[in-house]
């Protein structure tokens, strides 16, 4: 799946990836601390997901338990997101 796409899932459907193209155009080519600025928690933890990033995957744990007063590890955040690295061949935009 591709990086636009795969930040912008929103769930699956089978095979599928069901994508928020409105979301897609919004966090296209953001990093992951523009993301965080803007409020995309979900969208952040996903892109570090993506780049299998363990310090992007931090910086979003530690910028969302400020946030949130929370003690979370990076491990936990794309469960607290529900976020999956499936690898989708195909997508749904709605």
């Amino acid at each position: 799946m591709k990086k636009n796409d795969f930040i912008s899932a929103i769930g699956y459907d089978g095979g599928s990836a069901v994508v928020d193209r409105v979301r897609r155009l919004n966090v296209s080519n953001k990093t992951v601390n523009q993301l965080l600025e803007a409020g995309l928690f979900r969208s952040a933890a996903a892109l570090a997901l993506y780049n299998t990033s363990a310090d992007e995957l931090k910086a979003v744990t530690d910028y969302y338990n400020n946030l949130a007063s929370a003690q979370y590890m990076p491990e936990q955040i794309s469960r607290i997101f529900g976020i999956s690295n499936t690898q989708s061949k195909k997508i749904v935009l709605l």
